[in-house]
């Protein structure tokens, strides 16, 4: 039975990677102080993110106006880049979770050309990501999940997550989006692999508060900050840890961890500095690109390792390495076999 919003839909053939996550509109902004922002919110940190709680959305904005500059809006979230970087890439991929009824919910929809977005249920008020520029460059984000926060099982369509090749989770806020992706995972033990990306809100849960969703992924995707917190070694592949974990490095590549051994992959391809926001979304991307190509693990880390090199040189979006470019790096990648 199709589920939620897609009654009258029936299964879209060829889907290779569908990314469940939460979607929302990011607003950028120059914020000379974080002082206020940080003191408001404890929890936070400079460079860090955190989710507002009922009613604190508007007690944010006031403090935007008063202590920061707005700079632009783009459709964001980890789900939303991972999946433009993979259309850009020539996969066939769709977004699944809930967009919002309203002007952010038609921006962020006509910002994702190229994404399947059959699968995104309209209703409420649209996410929103507000991202404090400090002076110094670091990115602090404030989380207003919204419609995300009212995700239920029925929203999914199963049959579809069900037929295709690889799902890519990201964090959705609130206990109910919580357990929809641990009985997802259940559901769909047998079906594609999952790859999961914590970011921190999950993270900072400790990783047996991840178990129900743990135990059911081939790939854990995490920053080396969020591998901490999670309770991971450096060098080591813990038992409670899926059978992969890839840790992003940022200007030190990334390093893989199986059961057998640690690999370190470094930076291949020369960067400018550049725009690093949603870098590891892109490298997600790759990783995924080259898993859906067929690559040995060590290769899908190097091609994504390459991509996300490549989303460097340019601000938001414009850079994302395309179609041409996986094509590229198959043949040079599948040479070295």
């Amino acid at each position: 039975m199709t589920r939620g919003g897609n009654l009258d839909r029936t299964p879209v053939m060829g889907i290779q990677v569908i990314c469940l996550g939460a979607v929302h509109v990011e607003l950028v902004y120059r914020a000379p102080e974080l002082g206020p922002f940080l003191e408001l919110w404890p929890e936070l940190r400079r460079g860090g993110e955190a989710v507002l709680g009922p009613g604190e959305e508007a007690r944010l904005q006031e403090l935007l106006s008063r202590h920061a500059t707005f700079k632009a809006r783009q459709g964001g979230g980890p789900a939303a880049n991972t999946a433009f970087a993979l259309a850009r890439l020539g996969l066939e991929v769709a977004l699944a979770g809930r967009v919002g009824a309203d002007g952010d919910g038609a921006f962020f929809r006509e910002d994702l050309a190229g994404v399947n977005l059959d699968y995104l249920v309209p209703s409420g008020a649209s996410g929103r990501a507000y991202i404090l520029e400090d002076p110094a460059g670091a990115r602090t984000i404030l989380m207003a999940p919204n419609t995300n926060a009212e995700l239920t099982l029925e929203d999914l369509p199963l049959e579809v997550l069900e037929g295709t090749r690889f799902l890519h989770l990201t964090p959705l806020a609130g206990s109910g989006p919580f357990k929809v992706l641990e009985e997802i995972c259940r559901h769909l033990e047998d079906g594609p692999r999952l790859i999961l990306d914590p970011g921190e809100p999950y993270a900072r849960q400790g990783h047996q508060a991840l178990e129900g969703i743990i135990d059911h992924l081939d790939t854990l995707l995490v920053t080396e900050r969020q591998w901490e917190m999670l309770g991971g070694q450096p060098k080591t592949h813990p038992l409670w840890a899926p059978p992969v974990v890839v840790i992003k490095r940022g200007a030190l590549g990334a390093r893989l961890l199986t059961p057998p051994r640690y690999l370190d992959f470094p930076v291949e391809l020369a960067t400018r500095p550049g725009d690093t926001l949603a870098a590891g979304d892109v490298f997600a991307a790759g990783y995924l690109a080259g898993r859906c190509s067929g690559l040995h693990l060590n290769l899908a880390v190097r091609l994504a390792n390459r991509a996300a090199a490549v989303s460097l040189e340019g601000a938001g979006r414009e850079n994302y390495p395309d179609a041409k470019f996986l094509e590229q790096q198959l043949w040079q990648l599948t040479q070295l076999v």
